[in-house]
């Protein structure tokens, strides 16, 4: 399938399936007309990135998987990405990378970030390893819960990690029975100090860290 026939297909159906899963939402809710609306736009702008890019391989069935998982299921997962990815990596001075995001079921930044690599819904900074790629499977998987769990286990971390500081830790490390008063996480953790085990503990930051390279 040529690259510019693809990437319109992405771009139609993107719209279709965006304005079909919006009306379902609205019909919960109420104004059905209007979550459609909203739902064919942000289908028409993420289609198009998504189409120039061609990030879908359509000629196999995974391609079609990854994009109906996308615009229904994990469809909260998509926008979180497309709006938050595009906006911080973009300021940042990161660009899209055709190369990378061809076929590869995700968009693909390169450039000003060094080493760093994060994945944001369908939106990944600095290319493939296992561990991101787990991340962008977990969204699929979990859909509309994938946020919601991620965001509370980092609140129930930091309230274990601060009540442990402040009171048993901090007593520990005034006796020089610890280094630290607060949780540490492991060596291969991107993120140290006291934010680190909160970092490193998260549910989904385990799963990602045993399933192979970071």
């Amino acid at each position: 399938m040529p690259d510019f026939v693809k990437g319109l297909l992405i771009v139609l159906l993107c719209i279709s399936l965006g304005a079909l899963t919006c009306f379902l939402i609205g019909l919960l809710g109420g104004n059905a007309g209007v979550w459609a609306l909203g739902g064919a736009v942000f289908g028409l702008l993420f289609g198009l990135e998504a189409g120039i890019l061609t990030i879908y391989d359509l000629a196999r069935p995974l391609g079609w998987v990854q994009l109906l998982a996308d615009m229904t299921w994990s469809l909260p997962n998509t926008a979180f990405g497309f709006v938050f990815g595009n906006l911080i990596y973009l300021i940042k001075g990161s660009t899209p990378s055709r190369a990378d995001s061809r076929n590869a079921g995700w968009i693909v930044y390169r450039g000003s970030f060094g080493q760093v690599l994060q994945t944001l819904g369908t939106v990944n900074l600095g290319g493939s390893g296992q561990h991101e790629r787990m991340h962008l499977l977990q969204a699929r998987i979990f859909g509309p819960l994938y946020l919601v769990i991620f965001g509370l286990n980092y609140v129930v971390n930091f309230v274990l990690q601060s009540l442990w500081t402040i009171t048993l830790g901090a007593l520990l490390a005034a006796l020089k029975v610890r280094q630290k008063a607060y949780f540490q996480p492991p060596a291969q953790s991107a993120v140290g100090g006291f934010w680190g085990w909160i970092y490193y503990a998260n549910l989904f930051e385990l799963w990602a860290y045993s399933s192979g390279n970071p």
